[in-house]
């Protein structure tokens, strides 16, 4: 390798270190959840985990929800989920309900991914893509959802769910006395509202 391969090749690596630190600053600490436009009302799912029970959202009216959208496919996204089991275990759980919904079929491999991680909050499946409208652009991307089923907060990327700042954050979402809007005030769905956020 002549001296100027090597430079680029050193200038290239020291480009990619920086961006995966302030990535991994951002995913951490320094970014949290975005808040979500007000007024708009999460769609609802109907949809079952690995042993064929029917869950939907709005069985959890009255709880904030915390629902993460993954797939097998992503490996940040598994990796995600040790951190998101150590949230659900120090936050208040009558309080707050936590679900990852896969998008599309898992084929195999996704029962030993959530035995592997201990993960005992509800795992469910969107195998026709049918929650689209909740505006995912990455995977993963997590929203927060209020007692009365309205969106408030967004993630998008991977998290460090158990993280202080983290913990923090979403304890002082479930202690919040904030009024929140009722459902029928919505004229907009999460679809038509996503180009407005900044990702």
């Amino acid at each position: 390798m002549n001296k100027s391969s090597h430079y680029v090749f050193l200038l290239a690596t020291g480009v990619v270190v920086y961006f995966i630190m302030i990535i991994s600053l951002n995913a951490d600490d320094g970014q949290l959840m975005e808040a979500y436009p007000p007024n708009v009302i999460a769609k609802n799912f109907k949809l079952t985990d690995l042993e064929g029970e029917m869950h939907e959202l709005e069985e959890y009216r009255g709880k904030h929800v915390l629902v993460n959208f993954w797939s097998m496919a992503c490996n940040v996204c598994k990796s995600e989920m040790t951190t998101l089991q150590s949230a659900y275990e120090l936050l208040d759980r009558d309080d707050l309900v936590i679900v990852s919904i896969h998008a599309g079929d898992p084929s195999e491999g996704a029962e030993s991914v959530l035995k592997l991680n201990s993960i005992s909050y509800p795992v469910l499946f969107d195998f026709d893509l049918q929650l689209g409208e909740w505006g995912i652009p990455i995977m993963p991307t997590s929203f927060i959802v209020s007692p009365k089923g309205n969106i408030r907060y967004r993630a998008v990327g991977t998290r460090v769910w158990n993280s202080p700042f983290m913990i923090d954050f979403m304890q002082s979402i479930l202690d919040s006395d904030e009024p929140q809007p009722q459902p029928h005030q919505s004229r907009y769905s999460a679809s038509e509202l996503i180009g407005s956020i900044p990702i």
